[in-house]
């Protein structure tokens, strides 16, 4: 029996807003509560709080995207791991969890990292049973193809770029002319709105490079191309140690290192390679395809059955400074006192 209430501590931009509340209405469904209570940044006592972004506090994180980045290794201000102050954190698959698990500075056990899937790839394949089997295009022009980049925010002074966004604009017009192409940019740049998902369905083939959009393609089965010639050796070099880096090392895909290359494996791309579908049944795992919310679920019960389960304090440098202050004073005070006696 679930005695507590829900709460989901929301980050303060609203342009991915769409995807927490959709995640937040299907982990409230499958736990089995009538309403819960979304809020900005503040967590909420008493109740058991979720958590999309990293920064926040809350007794269970999921991360807001699939891809790995190195996303759940960020480091708090003390050298620590972010990760470190949740009572649990929901991952993909085992790809992601053995790599939590050999880190170093990891303070989590295995049984508070949860292997959960991905909810929106549930959501996609329910979607994609119910459409009729699209037969294969006879002409390029036919091809339905869809651009989805994840945003450049990562592109800094000096690195090359790993998001295709938005140097593969400038091929735009011509890969129009070719085929049927489509175009989704990712929220943080369009400003927010509905996740990706009738033209994901649509896609004959995908144009991407290190977002959640490679792996809902290659779990619907539907085969990725990358611009490697624009991003490439950025991902390469960056990100050391996640699971895109890995991809791009060890060459997982269709990997086009021009743009008459891309024409050709878009054209002649079909379904998945072994090298995809080997490195998938680790990352998503097929024992929880159609299972996420309901093993989400599971972990908020497991957090509801402890005893004394609170949310740890975040750590904060000025924490540390405050508390060095605070002795340096009461030092001085006690000087004092002691020369006026």
């Amino acid at each position: 029996m679930y005695s507590k209430g829900l709460h989901y501590v929301y980050q303060s931009s609203p342009n991915l807003r769409m995807l927490e509340d959709e995640f937040a209405d299907g982990i409230s469904r499958a736990v089995g509560v009538s309403g819960d209570s979304r809020a900005q940044v503040k967590a909420r006592r008493g109740f058991i709080n979720i958590t999309f972004f990293i920064y926040r506090r809350a007794h269970l994180m999921m991360s807001h995207g699939v891809a790995d980045k190195n996303y759940l290794l960020r480091q708090d201000p003390k050298g620590g791991l972010e990760i470190n102050k949740y009572q649990a954190v929901c991952v993909p698959g085992f790809w992601i969890k053995q790599k939590l698990l050999a880190h170093k500075r990891l303070e989590l056990d295995s049984h508070q990292i949860k292997v959960v899937g991905w909810p929106r790839i549930d959501a996609l394949l329910a979607a994609a049973a119910k459409r009729p089997e699209r037969k294969r295009p006879s002409t390029r022009s036919e091809i339905k193809v869809l651009w989805a980049p994840t945003h450049g925010s990562e592109v800094q002074k000096g690195k090359l770029a790993v998001s295709s966004y938005p140097a593969l604009m400038e091929y735009e017009e011509k890969l129009a002319d070719i085929f049927d192409f489509e175009v989704s940019l990712h929220p943080n740049v369009r400003g927010g709105g509905r996740p990706t998902f009738e033209q994901l369905l649509d896609a004959d083939v995908v144009i991407a490079d290190r977002g959640t959009m490679v792996y809902e393609a290659w779990a619907l089965g539907k085969p990725v191309v990358f611009p490697s010639w624009l991003i490439g050796e950025g991902n390469k070099q960056q990100k050391k140690g996640s699971a895109e880096n890995h991809i791009f090392k060890s060459n997982i895909g269709c990997h086009a290192w021009s743009f008459d290359e891309l024409v050709d494996m878009v054209t002649s791309a079909t379904g998945l390679g072994a090298d995809v579908s080997s490195f998938m049944q680790d990352y998503l795992p097929p024992h929880v395809i159609g299972r996420s919310y309901d093993l989400i679920a599971d972990a908020v019960l497991e957090i509801d059955g402890m005893k004394g389960s609170r949310i740890k304090p975040k750590v904060r440098v000025d924490d540390e400074k405050r508390g060095v202050l605070s002795d340096l004073k009461q030092r001085i005070f006690s000087s004092f006192k002691i020369r006026a006696r």
